[in-house]
C-alpha cells in the first residue's frame, strides 16, 4: 500500500516501500529545510493512499 507524506512548504511525496519513503523525506528535509529527520519521524508522518 502506498503511503504519502505533505511537507507545510507544499511539497509532496508518495511511495509503496517505507524505505523509498523516508530517503525521499530525509533528502527534502536536509536540502530544502537543513533539518535531519529520523525514519521514526517519517514514518509517523506518512498516510495511507
Amino acid at each position: 500500500m502506498a503511503k504519502v507524506i505533505n511537507c507545510p512548504c507544499g511539497w509532496t511525496t508518495r511511495s509503496d516501500t517505507d524505505d523509498e519513503l523516508v530517503k525521499q523525506v530525509q533528502q527534502h528535509a536536509k536540502e530544502v529545510h537543513d533539518q535531519e529527520t529520523t525514519r521514526e519521524e517519517v514514518l509517523g508522518m506518512a498516510k495511507p493512499e
